[in-house]
């Protein structure tokens, strides 16, 4: 995403980095302290401030940045805010996101309530709730956007591509605007330089006092019949349950043989600390894919990207069962279920890994949240695998 990754690249491409990677890809799975995390309450308050030249991993109740990190800053919280800091990538995920003044070069984020009031230099792409861009927010590139409601205010200096219930253009977008809505708002002062696409019932509401240089045109969407999509959405969607439940039992069934009572452990651990378990799960995986992308460029390095990517392959699945087990149990326990055995806990898992399958089918959100539970479960394993091969 523009000219700030073209150094990042060349600087991972040094031995040095590609080592310093591999020693936080390490840590990151296998060691939950070496990202700052400790056994203390998720009620923690975390803020960075300062000059750092490394890439930064937060993860607390809240998270705040001022900062100037001259790398990347992976951060998970319930209410995350970049209070005046500059950074180059900024993934993010919470429940608030704000970025308040400062400077990123590029954002990915994803909560329940984004605003965005500082400048981003290059491109962002969110999923929220409700997304605001304030007047005082700029984006030097494109927006790639998804949300109930989503509210333009300041200036995007390439295209908008959105997606929500009602979007509100107040701004300046420098290139076209592609929405798909049911309401589009283009107030007055608005100013569009390219086209505007639009996908919707209904045409939008265009300001006497807005500007649209490029053309207006309307997609329109084709209208399958929703009887027969509906049966076979549900006939696939009923095989899709019945094979992710046999999945999960084989695996909970296996993970239970070979080691014990780790996903029980790790579902505990889940439940007690979920914003460290996802800083974590996020952190290591992330690293992970960079990491084996790194190994595949070079002939040499194919053995050992080949050995990681089976390694996350099967973190996934941990984290997969460990978030099951997490839900099951949860509910189990509001159930005012007593002593759970291992037939009742396997059981349990199953129902949890359904719920995860249902909420996966929901369309943008759907695919997220089943993202965010399987790294929350990866965290939480790891923690738990890093306990036992300590006192091993």
């Amino acid at each position: 995403m523009g000219s700030h990754n073209c150094s990042r690249e060349r600087r991972l491409k040094r031995p040095a980095s590609v080592v310093l990677m591999l020693g936080l890809f390490v840590a990151g799975v296998f060691a939950p302290h070496a990202f700052g995390q400790s056994d203390q309450s998720e009620h923690d308050n975390v803020t960075l401030e300062g000059s750092h030249t490394d890439m930064q991993f937060l993860a607390g109740r809240s998270v705040r940045v001022s900062a100037d990190v001259a790398d990347d800053v992976f951060a998970a919280g319930r209410d995350v805010t970049f209070d005046g800091a500059t950074a180059e990538n900024a993934i993010i995920a919470g429940y608030d996101v704000a970025l308040r003044g400062g400077t990123v070069a590029d954002m990915i984020a994803a909560a329940s309530t984004i605003n965005i009031a500082g400048t981003i230099e290059d491109d962002l792409v969110a999923a929220a709730r409700s997304m605001r861009i304030a007047s005082d927010g700029a984006i030097g590139g494109d927006a790639r956007l998804a949300a109930e409601t989503i509210d333009m205010e300041g200036s995007i200096g390439g295209s908008l591509r959105a997606a929500a219930r009602r979007i509100t253009v107040v701004g300046k977008i420098d290139g076209k605007a592609d929405f798909f809505a049911e309401r589009i708002v283009i107030a007055s002062g608005a100013r569009i330089a390219g086209d505007l696409i639009y996908r919707s019932g209904i045409e939008p509401e265009i300001a006497d006092g807005a500007t649209i240089e490029g053309e207006i045109r309307r997609v329109e969407i084709d209208a399958p019949d929703l009887t027969s999509v509906g049966y076979a959405m549900l006939r696939v969607g009923l095989l899709l349950m019945l094979s992710w439940a046999i999945a999960v039992l084989l695996l909970v069934a296996i993970i239970q043989l070979v080691v014990p009572g780790l996903m029980a452990d790790a579902a505990d651990q889940l439940r007690a600390h979920p914003w460290s378990s996802l800083g974590r799960g996020v952190a290591g995986l992330l690293l992970a894919v960079v990491l084996a992308g790194l190994l595949f460029a070079s002939i040499f390095g194919i053995p050992l990207g080949l050995a990681l990517a089976m390694t996350v392959a099967i973190l996934a699945l941990l984290g997969l069962v460990a978030a099951s087990y997490c839900i099951g149990l949860f509910i189990a326990r509001r159930r005012g279920t007593g002593d759970i055995q291992l037939g009742g806990r396997i059981g349990w898992a199953i129902a949890g890994a359904i719920i995860l399958g249902v909420i996966a089918l929901i369309p943008f959100i759907g695919g997220l949240v089943l993202a965010l539970a399987i790294a929350a479960g990866v965290g939480a394993a790891s923690s738990e695998i890093w306990k036992r091969l300590r006192t091993a």
